[in-house]
């Protein structure tokens, strides 16, 4: 039975007809007459034609034909359900216009962005993730475009927190390796080795996410963990355009740790009363941070030359004090046309200036959390001065003071550049050449002065300290296209080329002075200090090991009738990095696609847009790990043996070295389909893929002698890893005033080391603090994402610790509490991973939604561990000590009682804008866009400890430590109101 789409065209037609004429309203302007067809001759009843910016609308009648009312220089837009939209600008003197709508299976010629080139999505064979630029919602803040793409990449995890300092950590599909990067490869502009942070989400075109081996292998050792490729915005032909954005916001924090106040301090007996009421987490924040951010974009040109500039500038305020950052970046793309555009010269550059203020660390927030409420923030006998180690600060510090008489400044600077040149030797058969730099630089300064709690406690008046570093990748790139249409049926699309990377080494130098005669000169009088006539002055610099890959690669695409597609890519690669007799890796990939609605069977489906079926296998190497390990490093850091045996202070072996190193080898199998229906109203994609990552770099026990460190690096694990990935985008309703579209993605993964080399080989996470042992241990054959804890089965009468032994018997926690009797229990890395974005527009006014949810997954709440028990006197502890936790009367132990379910579901951003068409009231701005942004509006879960979302990447999962700045950085609600203007 066929289906047809427009069985309700005439209800449709009259409906939409009724209401559009309730809400019409007279205009004095020319009026414009047309037609709609669709392709084959049909008259597209129904269709929706409106003036652009304005609330004037009319609907296709039976015969396909509109009049409306419009002045030269609108623009009229055409929509129908299941068909490409499409927008026609009213010329003067033209009053007629016959338009054809394009079936929307016409997306599917749209183009992504690959390695090495671009390709129809129709042919794509592999997974990929594409997103616009002009998708990402705007007015987030944060320290980079990661707070945009939160959610928006399914099986991609990013941590980081709301600091306007915060890094970013990127894992897609799960662990990758152990002693390797985990880290996906970003490619901007296609020079390999970049950096989000120096990237403008407005100069942004489009980001494009290869996820499978099949689509990373022709990036060789670098894709192991998958490909992020940026491609920022080009030149356009036509005249010139201006657009300005500006964004002022303000933020709260939206949670806080609960912490006894003074008076619940003294009555509970914790310590001595000083007489006041300091909330020291109060004083170490800010009330409603402002910032603001403001940019402007300019493209036009020629037919032989065109540009594209920015210039932006932002001043970021934490909620924290001693915490915030001032960005300055410019960019500027052109493109040089000759020869009816048969050569291509392009020139890329981005320059950007971070001015950093990081006084603040993860000691401050321990320090507000643990002292005595009662204690002064000020000196009482000196009311300009901090109290800095008297009047109950004990051993801990003033963390305010801490922030407050330091001087420090953190500049970053990059600059990316890279100029390429194309020359189409015969249609369809093009060269290229491009060639890149990036170049990064880091300089601090710090000052504390006489009054810093280091100056106080050492007698020293005042330190100073400069230090720098910097690095510089060049990247060379040449290789050839070629793309062929040929016996009506066949399409061929091929790459093959050259490639060579070369990272200078990182060089650093730093030094401190101490006791300066005068503080109003901070740091920049170094040699006024006195320990560096004392000798006690320090100084230091480094270089690190220069790195080299060059390669070799090619990509073939052969599509028959777009029904049948196969991918094959290959790239031979050497690195420096490994010995000579394995420097050189072969990866490889192919990859197959089946378009089942071009089969005869399918084909008479009306509601079938797209049906693939896609399945893929490739191998990719990684060596992102340090240098040194095959080629001897130097360096003065202990006791070597010297000719006569006997051991001397000296240069030496930093590492031990083995020759024999070669390649990480990641092994990916991924089979998916793609679909669309309904023309191109309900459309998504599944993933499933399973992975092995073989000869696994693992540090194992070393013989000493002959070698002279304790351990060597090899060749010897195995890791496995699978899961599945599942994306639905639809548009939910679509009419001339209202539209609403939804995406939902979910997606699963888990990781497993299958082998660490050596019988009793383990991997333990960092040791926790006052000697509490490890929260993870990883052995063969273990889950990565696993507790190592002990079990908790309960209380005795006098409040002491039961636990389950190794047996599972309960037993006290005193004198059993051996490494023996741990457990594996919970799950740091979620189950299931839950993303939906709502996007509605109602006439001028536009709203979007993002949401995200981790499923199934647990934390380790180290916070309650040391500070939500009564235990030792004179600090101050969090209220759950005196209730949910206060009849526990026993030292603290690394038990599973603190390990709880984290499951959430939060409301990342809501915005709301508005849309205004100013061209017909003047000629010098056409458009102004208003919005209001919320960025971490609720989060939603019965998670009792501070906060929810906690790093899931790497191998140790799922910790909440209160040492560390991610989380123990307050949660904070943003607001942001921006504008747009158009030029």
């Amino acid at each position: 039975m066929k289906l047809k789409i427009r069985n309700n065209k005439y209800t449709r037609f009259y409906c939409v007809s009724a209401l559009l004429a309730a809400g019409s309203f007279a205009a004095i302007a020319e009026e414009i007459s047309g037609t709609v067809f669709d392709k084959d001759g049909e008259p597209m009843i129904g269709a929706t034609v409106m003036v652009e910016g304005t609330k004037k609308a009319v609907v296709v009648d039976i015969d396909g034909k509109f009049n409306i009312d419009a002045d030269p220089g609108q623009s009229l837009k055409i929509t129908y359900v299941g068909m490409m939209g499409q927008t026609v600008k009213v010329q003067k003197g033209k009053t007629t216009y016959e338009i054809i709508l394009q079936s929307d299976d016409q997306t599917l010629e749209q183009v992504v962005v690959v390695g090495y080139g671009t390709m129809e999505k129709k042919r794509v064979t592999s997974s990929i993730t594409s997103i616009s630029g002009d998708n990402l919602m705007t007015g987030l803040g944060g320290s980079t475009v990661a707070t945009a793409l939160q959610g928006k990449v399914s099986g991609l995890t990013i941590g980081g927190s709301s600091s306007p300092n915060s890094t970013n950590d990127y894992q897609l599909r799960g662990v990758s390796s152990v002693k390797a990067g985990n880290s996906p490869l970003v490619v901007i502009d296609g020079i390999p080795g970049g950096d989000l942070r120096a990237v403008n989400q407005e100069d942004i075109e489009s980001i494009d996410v290869l996820k499978d081996a099949s689509a990373g292998a022709i990036y060789g050792t670098r894709a192991s963990a998958g490909v992020i490729l940026v491609t920022t915005k080009k030149a356009k032909e036509g005249k010139a355009t201006v657009t300005y954005n500006m964004e002022l916001s303000v933020e709260s924090a939206r949670k806080r740790l609960e912490t006894l106040n003074s008076q619940e301090y003294i009555e509970l007996g914790r310590g001595y009363d000083y007489g006041y009421d300091t909330d020291w987490y109060h004083q170490l924040t800010r009330n409603n941070p402002f910032s603001h951010r403001h940019s402007v974009t300019m493209t036009g040109g020629t037919k032989a030359l065109q540009l594209y500039s920015s210039l932006s500038y932002s001043d970021q305020k934490g909620i924290v004090i001693g915490d915030g950052r001032k960005d300055y970046s410019a960019r500027l793309n052109g493109r040089y046309s000759l020869w009816d555009n048969r050569l291509q010269i392009g020139l890329r550059m981005q320059y950007r200036e971070a001015h950093r203020d990081q006084r603040n660390s993860a000691g401050a927030f321990e320090q507000a959390l643990a002292l005595n409420p009662t204690t002064p923030l000020m000196d009482p006998e000196n009311p300009f001065r901090y109290n800095v180690n008297q009047y109950g600060i004990g051993t801990l510090y003033n963390p305010v003071a801490n922030i407050n008489d330091q001087e420090y400044s953190g500049t970053d600077q990059w600059f990316m550049g890279d100029a390429n040149i194309k020359f189409e030797i015969l249609p369809g058969f093009n060269i290229q050449a491009t060639a890149g730099v990036d170049r990064r630089q880091w300089v601090k300064t710090l000052y504390y002065n006489q009054y810093h709690r280091y100056s106080v406690n050492s007698g020293k008046l005042g330190q100073g300290s400069h230090s720098y570093s910097k690095s510089m990748n060049l990247s060379y790139e040449a290789y050839a296209s070629y793309t062929k249409d040929f016996l009506d049926d066949h399409h061929i699309d091929a790459v093959a080329g050259w490639s060579f990377f070369e990272e200078k080494g990182t060089e650093a130098f730093s030094m401190t002075n101490r006791n300066f005669i005068v503080d109003g000169v901070g740091p920049w009088d170094m040699g006024a200090g006195s320990d560096l006539t004392d000798g006690y002055a320090e100084m230091s610099s480094s270089k690190s090991a220069r790195e080299r890959l060059m390669s070799y690669f090619a990509r073939v695409n052969y599509s028959y009738d777009d029904k049948y597609i196969a991918t094959v890519s290959y790239r031979r690669e050497g690195s420096s990095k490994f010995g000579k007799n394995h420097r050189w890796g072969n990866f490889w990939s192919v990859s197959a696609g089946w378009r089942l609605n071009r089969e005869k069977f399918l084909q008479d489906v009306e509601w079938l847009n797209d049906l693939k079926l896609r399945v893929g296998y490739g191998v990719t190497g990684n060596n992102n790990f340090g240098s040194g390990y095959t080629v001897r490093n130097y360096d003065q850091s202990g006791m070597f043996p010297n000719p006569g045996g006997v051991w001397v202070p000296a240069y030496g072996s930093a590492r031990n070295i083995n020759p024999d190193l070669k390649w990480e080898e990641k092994k990916e199998l991924n089979v998916g389909v793609d679909f669309s229906f309904f023309g191109g109203r309900l459309s998504g994609k599944f993933d499933w893929f399973n992975r092995r990552v073989d000869d696994m770099l693992f540090s194992v026990t070393a013989p000493v002698p002959p070698m002279v460190q304790k351990t060597v690096m090899k060749n010897v694990g195995t890791l496995d890893n699978k899961g599945w990935e599942f994306e639905l985008s639809g548009r939910i309703f679509q009419q001339a005033d209202f539209d609403w579209d939804a995406t939902v993605r979910f997606s699963q993964s888990s990781s497993k080391i299958k082998n660490l080399g050596e019988a009793g080989s383990q991997i333990l996470s960092d040791a926790l603090p006052s000697s509490m042992g490890y929260t993870h241990k990883i052995v063969n054959g273990q889950e990565i994402g696993k507790f190592w804890l002990f079990k908790y089965a309960g209380l005795d009468e006098n409040g002491k610790w039961l636990i389950y032994d190794k047996d599972n018997n309960i037993v006290p926690a005193a004198g059993n509490t051996t490494d023996e009797n741990k457990h594996y229990v919970g799950n740091g890395v979620p189950k299931l991973i839950f993303s939906m974005d709502h996007n509605f527009r109602y006439k001028n006014f536009d709203l979007g939604i993002s949401c995200r949810s981790w499923i199934k997954y647990d934390v380790f709440d180290e916070t309650e561990l040391y500070y939500g028990l009564k235990g030792q006197q004179g600090i101050n502890v969090l209220k759950s000590a005196y209730g949910k936790n206060a009849a526990i009367n026993d030292n603290r132990i690394t038990t599973d009682y603190f390990l709880q379910d984290a499951t959430f579901f939060k409301i990342d951003a809501i915005s709301l804008g508005y849309t205004l068409d100013l061209s017909k009231w003047q000629k010098y701005v056409s458009s102004a866009r208003f919005y209001v942004t919320a960025r971490d509006v609720a989060t939603f879960t019965r998670y009792k400890g501070y906060n929810p979302e906690q790093n899931v990447n790497g191998l140790f999962p799922g910790l909440a430590g209160f040492q560390d700045v991610r989380s123990m950085y307050p949660q904070t609600i943003r607001w942001t109101f921006g504008m747009q203007l158009k030029f």
